[in-house]
């Protein structure tokens, strides 16, 4: 599997709002053909398992969540979604930092 982020911005509501899928280059070059799930705005869900993302990658969704994350990050050049994978990325940031320290997450 080639996976990568592809970011959709729905400007429908009153706020602008980025949403991050993952996708499979190896299905196919055009979104949607190639989607594979939605990348969990909240990485609690991914630790309950209750997402897609978090059944297809199980025990590795932070991990690979964090790479597909930086790896768009360094390819992205639209300011708004660099801002959203931005924060995604410090929030996992800060999970490991918390685990690291012994703090129990809830």
């Amino acid at each position: 599997m080639n996976l990568k982020i592809y970011a959709i911005k729905n400007a429908n509501q009153r706020h602008e709002r980025v949403q991050l899928v993952v996708v499979d280059l190896d299905r196919g070059k055009r979104y949607p053909l190639n989607f594979v799930c939605v990348l969990p705005r909240y990485f609690r869900i991914l630790e309950k398992r209750s997402s897609k993302f978090a059944k297809l990658f199980g025990p590795k969704s932070l991990p690979t969540a964090k790479k597909l994350l930086e790896d768009a990050s360094h390819q992205e050049e639209d300011p708004e979604i660099q801002t959203v994978i931005t924060k995604r990325i410090k929030d996992i940031a800060a999970k490991d930092a918390k685990e690291e320290c012994g703090v129990p997450q809830p």
